[in-house]
């Protein structure tokens, strides 16, 4: 019989108990640490979070709040009323060793939720990764520490702040980051508030930060996929005193859309806009250009219109700065495709006088219709050049330098593409009436009352009168009213006015002008006087001028071509006889010698007495006028020449001035008829006037050419 010895299994019997010992110790160790972390997660990750956070930070901030709820096996958390803030005894110590940063941040939030948290790369310290982090109503407090503007975000501020977040964590992402109801204040460090951004709501798709994504700046995270509202903005005071007030802005970085329901900008002492303009819609948005560049990169911009108040340079540093300027807030450049802007009021204010004497554009309407750029403080010139687009605005007004007149213009349209202008009208009235005139006048002034209407301008060189003050027309089409009143009751102004006739003043102007041809139609010049004799009123006009113009021009280049300025018109004078004049006027500054000519129709002698009664104290009692024709070879001191004046069965009377009225000279009206030859020709015998008149040199080029011809009259009637 054999007995087996095999003691294998009762061998194996303590090493089988060892193992389930020490597995019983695992998993009873295990669910202590468990109940351990659960019951002391909380005050683990709080802990956690202050000492880094303290690490990062120089001690210079702690975080509190008020509860949290974590699940590590969901991957959810929640923190509840929680602040960022800068401690104050640290922050002391740091200015005292220029340690502080240049700016702090306190930060309360009602709510912090995260889901889909990567629990083991947080733990390895490998990542930091949730599907979604939501901040429920955070406030933000960003006090500036340095003086006066807070320094742009660099590169190196970029890498930083990269190293700050991300610790030892080689990344961090989320899917998703929203913002609601969110609000950021900036101060300085004695509190006052720079900017402020109120009702914040943001979606943020897709947001990383590790080494690959090292942009030029920090902002640039928000570029691809980012829903962004805000209420209200403030933006910080200018170099030029105004601020900024933006009011509902939309950003959606997908669609390339940007909305603006409103945007103001005031001068810091005042309440009233300097801009203001509704409803402003960016799209197909350059984002990364927009988010990095501060450039306004973008297929079309619209605007349903406002106000646009713009500023002239009070004087110009050098000969190429020019006298218009724009400055952005918002944008550092701008690059458009096409733009709409509705009605708005563009005011230009000189700084040197204030808005009392700006100049008001109202009902403005702009069209942009090819692509334009624009750079920070672009002048108007800069902003006009190398694009195509319509202007209109429904009225203009501004005060002369003198404020006796308003100079307006109405229902104006230029089309940049054919550069064609039409303006309904043009007027410069006087703000006072005759009497007001002469009574705050100390010497005789002629007062004018103008009105241009249906102005059309063809080949219209706008870019050039921007950018060279260069007026260059090709033609002008225009139906003018001038009327001139003069009150010679006053005191004559003894200043000479040698060297003001029209194409002396031409050649003298500051700005450079060249109008090929100007083509009146449908015009009306008049000229009142109160004589100073009879302390009447006469009044000679000139109706349904049609004419032309050419030639009008001051620069050098065009004079040494054509140097002749010319004139060819026919009216109706007195609204009667038909009236043809030719002028001839020098453009050289060394030629003074000018030439009008004219020819008069047949007209009754007594359709002038309106005319000669109060001017020349005589009137006709019957006579045929024929024919007048006349030409003056004029200088600055003289008009001469040849006068033709065929007349018939002219008898006059000579008056006076009785009890406010005129009355007839009995004796003297006889000799007068006596004297004067009655017919023209006389016996078939034609006798001709020779004009020879000698200027007055504080009288105007018309008072010459008019005392030119009543001298060839004269010696044709008084032989």
């Amino acid at each position: 019989m054999k007995i087996s010895t095999d003691t294998s299994s009762d061998k194996n019997k303590p090493r089988k108990n060892s193992f389930k010992i020490f597995l019983a110790l695992t998993i009873l160790v295990l669910l202590g640490g468990y109940i351990y972390w659960q019951q002391h997660k909380k005050h683990i990750i709080r802990a956690a979070i202050e000492k880094t956070l303290a690490k990062k930070t120089d001690s210079l901030y702690y975080v509190q709040y008020d509860s949290s709820a974590i699940d590590e096996l969901t991957g959810t958390a929640a923190f509840f009323h929680v602040s960022l803030q800068s401690d104050s005894a640290q922050k002391k110590m740091l200015e005292s060793t220029d340690s502080l940063p240049g700016e702090i941040f306190n930060i309360k939030v009602d709510e912090v939720r995260a889901s889909g948290i990567d629990v083991a790369g947080f733990i390895d310290k490998s990542s930091v990764s949730a599907r979604k982090i939501t901040l429920v109503h955070p406030f933000i407090h960003i006090i500036h520490t340095g003086e006066g503007k807070p320094k742009p975000f660099t590169y190196d501020d970029t890498l930083a702040l990269y190293k700050k977040i991300t610790g030892k964590y080689q990344s961090i992402n989320a899917d998703t980051i929203q913002i609601i109801n969110g609000g950021v204040i900036i101060t300085n460090r004695k509190g006052k508030s720079l900017s402020t951004f109120e009702n914040i709501n943001i979606i943020l798709k897709k947001f990383i930060v590790d080494s690959n994504h090292n942009y030029q700046n920090v902002i640039s995270y928000f570029v691809n996929d980012l829903q962004m509202t805000i209420e209200n903005i403030q933006l910080p005071e200018s170099v030029n005193d105004t601020r900024v007030n933006i009011e509902k802005l939309e950003y959606d970085a997908r669609k390339k859309i940007l909305h603006i329901n409103k945007i103001k900008q005031y001068n810091v002492e005042s309440t009233r806009p300097l801009v203001d303009l509704s409803n402003i819609r960016v799209e197909q948005l350059n984002t990364r250009a927009f988010i990095l560049s501060h450039l306004l990169q973008a297929n079309s911009v619209s605007c349903d219109g406002g106000l646009i108040s713009i500023y002239k340079k009070n004087k110009p540093k050098t000969k190429t700065e020019k006298p218009l300027y724009f400055s952005s807030e918002l944008i550092d450049e701008a690059q458009l495709n096409q733009g709409k802007l509705g009605k708005t009021a563009i005011v230009i204010i000189d700084p040197a006088s204030g808005e009392k004497d700006s100049i008001m554009l109202s009902g403005a309407k702009f069209i942009l219709s090819d692509g334009v750029a624009m750079g920070n403080t672009s002048t108007l010139s800069e902003m006009i050049t190398g694009s195509l687009w319509k202007l209109s605005f429904d009225n203009f007004s501004v005060l002369t330098k003198n404020k006796l007149y308003r100079i307006n213009a109405s229902h104006f349209d230029f089309n940049n593409k054919t550069s064609n202008a039409t303006i309904g009208d043009i007027s410069v009235k006087c703000l006072l009436s005759e009497a007001e005139f002469v009574k705050q006048s100390k010497y005789q002034q002629d007062r004018y009352d103008l009105d241009f209407k249906n102005i059309r301008l063809e080949g219209f060189n706008l870019k050039k009168l921007i950018a060279d003050k260069t007026l260059e027309v090709n033609a002008v089409f225009v139906q003018p009213s001038i009327k001139v009143f003069n009150d010679r009751t006053l005191p004559p102004r003894n200043t000479s006015k040698v060297g003001k006739y029209p194409h002396q003043t031409l050649r003298k102007m500051k700005m450079q002008v060249y109008i090929n041809t100007i083509n009146v139609s449908d015009g009306l010049v008049a000229y009142t006087e109160r004589a100073l004799k009879s302390q009447q009123k006469g009044t000679v006009f000139f109706s349904k001028i049609n004419g032309t113009v050419n030639n009008v021009t001051n620069i050098d280049s065009r004079i040494t071509s054509n140097a002749d300025l010319s004139l060819h018109a026919s009216s109706l004078f007195l609204g009667i006889a038909k009236l043809t004049t030719e002028w001839h006027l020098p453009l050289k500054l060394n030629n003074n010698n000018f030439t009008v000519a004219g020819e008069l129709a047949p007209l009754k002698a007594a359709a002038l007495n309106s005319l000669i009664e109060p001017l020349a104290m005589a009137s006709s009692e019957k006579g045929d006028i024929n024919k007048v024709a006349f030409t003056i070879n004029g200088d600055d001191y003289n008009g001469r020449g040849e006068a033709l004046v065929l007349y018939q069965d002219l008898k006059i009377k000579l008056l006076k001035k009785s009890d406010d009225e005129l009355k007839k000279k009995g004796l003297a009206s006889f000799f007068a008829n006596t004297l004067i030859k009655n017919n023209n020709p006389d016996n078939d015998k034609l006798r001709k006037g020779v004009i020879d008149f000698k200027r007055e040199i504080n009288k105007s080029f018309f008072n010459l050419l008019w005392k030119s011809v009543f001298s060839g009259v004269k010696s044709t009637m008084l032989p």
